[in-house]
């Protein structure tokens, strides 16, 4: 529905309970906005639900939550864990994300993809109580991969809705900002999983973590929800979805959802582009991955540094590198030009830096009584590199 500015007939009721109409005479526009929404608090509330799902990579890595098999503290003294299952706890996040976002990418053509990120933290969030109580290796694993399912929403959405809304002159700034609180989210993680799980045993971290979910879940379902304008070929109507509060849109059937999942699924699989980025960018993350997970235990276990001091420097060193990666990416993207061949160049350069940069931190000899002062060192020296290469693609992937 469309509305002139001297027109002063109200909406029906149905309409009016979800969006705020303030018309402005000079310019003979309708501002359908929630009260609520600006760009920059939508980019806020993004950071800080970015924040918290990447918290518990950090947790679950810390040593306060991991633990140690032969003092019998933490994840791995309590179920007993061989090396193999301690490994595929933190991996197994990525069974539940890789299948759902599929799903929650489908989905947000159906539903309001506002929503679909309350949903997705909700999943989070009982999944993080989950593990709170897991009582075996198996429930912990399965709580791991639901714990997934509900990441995929806020990866997958947080971004297109920051795409649609930064000022074009900032938007590489924005999604700089976005994209920091991951690793600045781990880091913190690593913090407060050392410090309270070493206090208070491994289980707390997780429910302290889902209380912490809790008002953001909520505030994500009650508040009107904004939706994608690149869904909408109607942008006058992108921006507010009027339908079901929990959802947002009239539901398709199962058949079309499907049949449109696979046809997308089809063109991603002809795109070159994707196929190289995404070829590079997954060994890329894995061993992130495998140095944000392995590197607390590896430091404890070859510098004999004590399990909560570890944690916390390996959340500042983390804390320090990201901010400083983000920056610098950034500045040297607008060097050599904003383009997704410089950006996947300068995540190649810096893939590879940081890689001998940490291989070189694991052959330091750990007799040496200033070997672990150099490992931290040449690690944040790797962590800089990656974590620049990432923050420039990021940027304009």
């Amino acid at each position: 529905m469309k509305l002139a500015s001297n027109h002063s007939n109200a909406e029906p009721p149905e309409r009016s309970e979800y969006r705020t109409l303030t018309a402005s005479a000079s310019e003979g526009t309708v501002n359908t906005d929630p009260a609520w929404y600006t760009p920059a608090r939508l980019l806020i509330a993004f950071c800080v639900v970015s924040f918290l799902v990447f918290l518990d990579r950090g947790i679950i890595a810390s040593n306060g939550v991991n633990g140690d098999k032969e003092s019998k503290t933490g994840i791995q003294g309590e179920f007993q864990l061989s090396k193999f299952q301690d490994g595929v706890l933190p991996a197994a996040f990525m069974i539940g994300l890789l299948i759902a976002s599929l799903v929650f990418s489908e989905l947000c053509k159906h539903y309001n993809a506002f929503r679909l990120i309350g949903w997705g933290m909700a999943i989070f969030m009982i999944s993080s109580v989950g593990c709170g109580f897991a009582n075996s290796f198996w429930t912990l694993l399965v709580c791991r991969i639901i714990m997934g399912a509900g990441e995929a929403s806020i990866i997958n959405l947080t971004g297109p809705f920051i795409d649609d809304v930064a000022p074009p002159s900032q938007k590489t700034l924005w999604f700089g900002i976005l994209y920091l609180f991951p690793t600045v989210g781990i880091a913190v993680g690593y913090i407060f999983g050392g410090v309270i799980g070493a206090s208070m045993g491994w289980r707390m971290p997780f429910l302290i973590q889902a209380a912490v979910c809790v008002p953001v879940v909520l505030w994500l379902f009650m508040v009107q929800p904004i939706s994608l304008r690149t869904m909408h070929d109607d942008e006058e109507e992108a921006h507010t979805d009027l339908s079901a509060p929990l959802l947002g849109s009239e539901a398709a059937p199962p058949a079309a959802v499907v049949n449109s999942l696979w046809g997308d699924i089809c063109i991603l699989c002809r795109h070159p582009v994707f196929l190289y980025s995404s070829l590079g960018y997954c060994p890329v993350q894995g061993a992130f991955g495998v140095y944000s997970y392995f590197g607390p235990q590896a430091g404890h276990e070859l510098f004999g540094v004590g399990r909560e001091s570890i944690d916390l420097t390996f959340g500042g060193v983390t804390i320090v590198t990201a901010v400083v990666a983000t920056l610098l990416g950034g500045w040297a993207l607008d060097r050599v030009g904003s383009s997704i061949k410089n950006a996947m160049l300068l995540n190649g350069w810096g893939a590879v830096i940081g890689f001998f940069a940490v291989i070189a931190a694991f052959w330091l000899p750990p007799a040496n009584a200033m070997g672990f002062v150099w490992f931290m060192a040449l690690f944040a020296v790797g962590e800089l590199a990656i974590f620049a290469g990432t923050a420039a693609s990021g940027a304009v992937v």
